[in-house]
This record gives C-alpha cells, structure tokens and sequence, in this order.
C-alpha cells in the first residue's frame, strides 16, 4: 500500500559480520541477494529489508516508502521542496527505486514493486 513503511536497509563496512550481528542478537534470517554487496534480512515481522556495503552518501539506516508510481512521488516530491539524490532505478525482478532529500536534507528511499 502506497506510503506505508516498506523495506529498510542497514549500512555496513562488512556485510557478513553484520548479518551474523544481527541474527545474533534479533533472530533475523539472513540470506544472499543475488546482488553484490547486498544481503536481505527477514525480521519477524514487515518490514524486512537488507545489509548493503557502506557508499560514502550512506547517512545511517535508510527507510523506504512504497509508492504506486516513482516518476509520479519524484514530481510530488519535487514541488513539495524535496531535493532527488538517486533517479529512478530499476532492480531487476523486484521494482524500482529512487532517493530524496526531504527539506531537513534526511534521505529517504521510495519504492515501486513490479508486482503492483
């Protein structure tokens, strides 16, 4: 559902130590993405997200919203006075995504499912 809280990602220098972290300490699965440097988390309940290597705009945890349409939250959030750090962005199989800044400068992801 449109603006719901969907996916979550953790930045990490070191993937793998960071998954067992996390499964350690919170019981979280954690499996291969098929992605480089990239590993899903399944928590115990959604939202789920994932481990990525740390890039040098990463800013902590990212959270993600489900959008219906990322051109159409990109427009809105550019008339409201957001700013767009990442373009629309497809991941193959899964959707799109892309990354804004809101007026404070917290980035924030947006995410389209393909299975919509």
């Amino acid at each position: 559902m449109a603006g719901n809280l969907c996916h979550f990602e953790i930045p990490a220098r070191n993937i793998e130590k960071a998954g067992q972290f996390y499964s350690k300490v919170f019981g979280w699965k954690i499996s291969d993405s098929g992605f480089p440097g990239y590993s899903f988390f399944e928590t115990s309940k959604p939202p789920h997200g994932g481990i990525e290597k740390r890039e040098p705009f990463s800013n902590g945890v990212m959270l993600y919203i489900q959008v219906d349409e990322v051109t159409a939250a990109i427009n809105n959030i550019k008339s409201a006075g957001g700013s767009i750090v990442k373009e629309k962005t497809e991941i193959p199989n899964i959707g799109w995504f892309g990354l804004f800044s809101d007026p404070d400068g917290n980035i924030i992801g947006i995410f389209q499912s393909k299975n919509v």
